[in-house]
């Protein structure tokens, strides 16, 4: 054989190595050719099986590129279905139909973790790795935003850098927990519309596959979604009478043995966890509930496959979801309800009038902490001619009580409204016990146009812990954000003493707030209320704390026109201070409570005891143990010494 002929016989070899396999839809794909490589840490690594989660195969069928449905819905529980799904069908179009694909992740932290997921993918198939350019390419491309391969490319990226790609076709779009994503990607829009506006070139052969796990009713993307499509519900069938059903988590059946079991509908034959196998081997679905071009599909976690999350788990994570819920505290079985149920939470945002709270308003005085009193913040809100100030105290389950509220007249550029500031703050509040509390924390806003007038305070720490904050943009951000530095060295670097300013998360502060307000509306007894108002605030105040309302089209609470809404503003400012670094209040437990009602109750004592320890142990020692829990720190501020705290 000569050199050309030599050449043309490997060339051949090549070429019908890299040549497509026969078609075959992604389910039978993803059974022969793909694995769970071992180092992505599942619990279940190898050959991927669909035997597993049998519920797998239809929407994979729908993802197959002979199908007609154009967009694929799953709403579903945590760790259900979907996101194994994405990437069996990024290996499968990579082998069978190459062609551009855009995968849309809703943070910067996830994208890096399935970038991480898909290289490990690529290095474990075969077939997909001879066909993906080699990251150490010098004329192709594989980077952790781009995935260079025969016949196409993938695009990864986060929501907010979706718009880069406005220029790159694609056939295949997929978005992993699209509910996890602003409502606007950088400001062009809704994220679906711009994504799907890159596939215009390939008509009727596009898909799209969106898949996330619900969040608020009326607010839920791809709750939205799934209803425009057909709306399919998993079933599973009786052991007893092959009955199908949807299974319904109010159903369970607790056992004296603390064990969840599932009764049929229709024949009433109990089920163990291990009949789960055969419940769910047919991966059954409910009929189409109308004809669409759009494939929609509902998990919850009831159908995770035996030997995952059991029955008996969700029992007790509703349990203590329900417990917290039951002291106003709604967020635990909002993430059930989303990431466990894949069902949509109604937020509570009806809310009483200022008249009704007014009515609710109790006989203890303002600056005089009641017995429920443990812990004092306040918040503070800037104007042009004065500041807002709120003291509240709080006791345990975060109740809160008002204990002030001050508005200081006069501009806050000018030094004497900080002045006067400083001296309300630093003024020890009266408790019914006969002590004192301090004020451990303030938040104040930066908003306005004294933003820098209120930074220049906070550098001053002439306060017990200042806290310089602004309103958070996000509908999901936490309430009060790690903070980032605002000042520099002579050198150019970040100055670590110098102010910081954080975020708050005021929308679901609110959330949290109305929540609690429609609860103590039920005619709650005075020791069960988880905001209590003294009855000598004024009517403007009650009316500012009910002058907003949740607009559910834009996403963000909307003032009512001619009512100031400082009262509601600085009860949330107050609430953010209690998730400072120095504090985290939020994370008490009633060991933590119980030591702080200890310290106060003692604390004509704690200075001599704290002045012997001194005198007797070293100092490294009483500063670790201090440094312990917030109510250590504390016991420095009863016996006169004020601590700054970090800000």
């Amino acid at each position: 054989m000569n050199l050309t002929a030599e050449s043309d016989f490997i060339i051949s070899i090549i070429s019908d190595a890299l040549k497509p396999d026969p078609s075959l839809p992604l389910d039978e794909w993803a059974d022969e050719y793909m694995m769970i490589p071992r180092s992505t840490g599942a619990a279940e690594h190898g050959k991927y099986r669909i035997s597993r989660t049998p519920h797998a195969r239809l929407v994979m069928q729908c993802l197959s590129d002979r199908h007609p449905a154009r967009r694929i819905i799953v709403k579903a529980a945590s760790q259900m279905l979907k996101t194994q799904i994405a990437l069996n069908w990024f290996c499968y179009i990579v082998h069978q139909h190459p062609s551009n694909i855009i995968w849309v992740m809703p943070t910067g932290k996830l994208h890096k973790r399935i970038v991480s997921r898909i290289d490990k993918n690529i290095a474990a198939i075969d077939v997909v790795r001879i066909r993906v350019a080699d990251p150490k390419s010098r004329k192709a491309t594989n980077t952790q935003d781009i995935k260079e391969f025969l016949g196409g490319s993938l695009f990864v990226a986060t929501a907010g850098s979706a718009a880069n790609l406005a220029e790159v076709p694609a056939r295949y779009f997929s978005y992993d927990e699209i509910d996890r994503s602003e409502s606007s990607v950088d400001g062009e829009g809704d994220p679906v519309k711009l994504g799907e506006s890159r596939q215009t070139s390939f008509g009727n052969r596009a898909k799209s596959y969106y898949y996330s796990s619900p969040s608020i009713e009326d607010e839920s993307r791809i709750d939205k979604l799934y209803k425009e499509g057909t709306q399919r519900v998993a079933l599973a069938e009786c052991v007893h009478c092959s009955h199908a059903q949807e299974l319904v988590f109010e159903r369970l059946v607790m056992t004296d043995e603390g064990i969840a079991m599932y009764p049929c509908e229709s024949c009433g034959g109990m089920h163990r966890e291990a009949d789960k196998i055969k419940m769910f081997k047919r991966g059954l679905w409910s009929e189409a509930k109308q004809q669409s071009e759009n494939e929609s599909f509902e998990i919850s976690a009831m159908y995770q496959p035996y030997g995952w999350y059991s029955w008996t788990d969700l029992c007790k994570q509703y349990e203590e979801a329900q417990a917290e819920l039951d002291k106003g505290n709604e967020e635990q079985m909002i993430v059930f309800y989303n990431t466990r149920l894949a069902r949509c939470w109604k937020r509570t945002t009806d809310i009483a009038t200022y008249e009704a709270l007014k009515h609710r308003a109790e006989g203890y005085k303002l600056r005089i902490a009641p017995s429920g009193v443990f812990l004092i913040t306040a918040g503070v809100d800037t104007q042009d001619n004065r500041l807002a100030v709120q003291i509240v105290g709080w006791g345990p389950n975060l109740r809160a009580w008002v204990i002030d509220y001050v508005e200081i007249p006069g501009d806050p550029a000018n030094e004497e409204v900080w002045g006067k500031l400083t001296s309300l703050l630093n003024t020890k509040i009266q408790h019914a016990s006969g002590h004192e509390l301090p004020i451990v924390a303030t938040a104040i806003d930066t908003g306005g146009h004294r933003g820098e007038a209120v930074k220049n305070f906070v550098r001053a720490r002439r306060i017990a812990c200042p806290i310089a904050i602004f309103g958070a943009t996000k509908i999901n951000a936490q309430p009060l954000s790690k903070g980032s530095m605002q000042d520099v060295t002579w050198k150019g670097r970040l100055d670590k003493k110098g102010v910081m300013v954080h975020s708050v998360g005021t929308i679901e502060i609110k959330h949290v707030l109305f929540a609690r307000l429609k609860n103590d509306a039920a005619d709650k007894e005075l020791e069960d209320r988880f905001i209590h108002f003294s009855e000598d605030l004024p009517d403007d105040y009650f009316a500012g704390i009910v002058s907003e309302t949740y607009d559910r089209q834009k996403k963000r609470y909307v003032k009512k026109p001619g009512v100031r809404n400082e009262p509601l503003d600085t009860l949330v400012y107050a609430y953010a201070a209690l998730h400072h670094q120095t504090i985290r209040a939020h994370r008490f437990t009633d060991k933590d409570w119980q030591s702080l009602a200890y310290v106060l109750n003692n604390a004509g004592q704690t200075s001599a005891v704290a002045q012997q320890q001194r005198n007797t142990r070293p100092k490294e020692d009483i500063e670790r143990e201090r440094g312990r829990s917030f109510s250590g720190r504390l016991k420095g501020r009863f016996s006169g010494r004020r601590g700054s705290g970090r800000n």
